[in-house]
């Protein structure tokens, strides 16, 4: 008990380690303002993956109108910084993405959080319903259907709310925690 107690001790502090230094808002705003042309990704895979591996390959698959910088700030995880807006916001409306068959996931910048602290654990990905009768191929069956298997976020219907086709496209926020759903029952009430 001696011993832990004695050891204890070694961990605290010293008053020169205690002391407390203040950030201010006005240092990090130059870094937000250029964080609103970033985002935060993280490639779910066991091994490590190079900076200019995975800078070399994505600038490939995104055909951007200018190159963009890779970061790295934690395993696997990078900010990847774009030259435009435009860049960034055909990067966000493509996803998800691959690399090397591994879910790249993006996160929007975060200034004030910690790399280690983003959660990647939620992605969007566009979901086809099937063997839906043409009458309910619309936005409201969109919404319902979409909610049981995540947080909707668009549903592919035209100005007049249908979405006639082979199948009806919804854009879900899937929670990758959870497995993925192989189907859905969905029951069609008539009144006729």
């Amino acid at each position: 008990m001696e011993e832990l107690e004695e050891l204890w001790e070694q961990m605290k502090l010293t008053e020169e380690e205690m002391e407390t230094i203040e950030l201010n808002e006005e240092d990090a705003e130059v870094v937000i303002k250029k964080g609103e042309l970033c985002l935060v990704g993280k490639v779910c895979v066991d091994r490590v993956i190079s900076k200019s591996v995975i800078m070399s390959i994505m600038s490939k698959i995104w055909c951007l109108s200018k190159p963009t910088v890779f970061q790295v700030v934690g395993k696997n995880c990078f900010v990847v910084v774009f030259n435009n807006h435009a860049d960034k916001l055909k990067v966000e409306g493509g996803r998800p993405w691959l690399f090397d068959n591994n879910l790249f996931i993006l996160k929007a910048f975060e200034g004030d959080l910690h790399p280690g602290k983003i959660l990647f654990d939620c992605e969007s990905m566009s979901v086809q319903l099937h063997n839906l009768p043409l009458a309910r191929m619309n936005r409201d069956t969109g919404e319902r259907i979409g909610r049981s298997i995540g947080r909707v976020l668009e549903v592919d219907v035209d100005e007049k709310e249908s979405g006639w086709g082979q199948f009806l496209r919804v854009k879900v926020e899937i929670d990758l925690k959870k497995p993925l759903a192989r189907g859905r029952t969905i029951f069609v009430s008539s009144s006729r």
